[in-house]
């Protein structure tokens, strides 16, 4: 007789689960499960894209949310896995290329590169992906070249308030040299 131990029988047990034709089932199981492989595997192939969202947000190997950053077919995952990246330039490829303006959005949210959201604030199809990069910029020179090459009014007004909150940003803030 072979004697499993607690850990050995829950695990097992947990495996059965994943394999549950029942999303919920597999849904609670990925929210206790730790193994990075396991949820790897769960995030690359479970038929529900409501368990790969899950599980992308417990993984913490940045390969394996790149790979489904990139290629899951369903934009809830794409996202999930976007606001688990930690490589500035992933965010940024993503940010520019993925089909679903959702995903790119909350690419942008976490960019900082200004040359970047300079490109998004001028190219991307999407307004509501071109006024949060606009939003999201500092670089005056940029924000002005958007406003003398954008073909819409929104974005060139959008860049305008933008200047303006940049003046005002610093106008109150005090010089940190103050000449007397």
């Amino acid at each position: 007789m072979v004697m499993l131990s607690k850990t050995t029988l829950s695990m097992i047990s947990l495996v059965g689960v994943l394999r549950h034709r029942d999303d919920s089932a597999r849904l609670a199981a990925v929210e206790n499960l730790k193994n990075q492989r396991k949820l790897a595997m769960v995030a690359r192939h479970d038929p529900s894209f409501a368990v790969r969202e899950a599980a992308v947000l417990h993984l913490t190997n940045q390969k394996i949310v790149s790979y489904v950053a990139l290629n899951d077919e369903d934009y809830h995952v794409r996202l999930a896995a976007v606001s688990r990246l930690a490589e500035a330039s992933m965010i940024a490829y993503i940010a520019q290329r993925d089909p679903d303006y959702h995903v790119r959005l909350e690419a942008v949210r976490r960019l900082e590169d200004q040359q970047v959201l300079s490109e998004i604030a001028l190219y991307d199809a999407e307004w509501i992906v071109n006024n949060e990069a606009i939003r999201r910029l500092t670089d005056r020179h940029k924000l002005n070249h958007i406003r003398r090459k954008h073909i819409s009014m929104l974005a060139h007004k959008a860049a305008t308030e933008r200047l303006r909150a940049l003046d005002e940003l610093e106008m109150a803030s005090p010089d940190e040299n103050p000449e007397i």
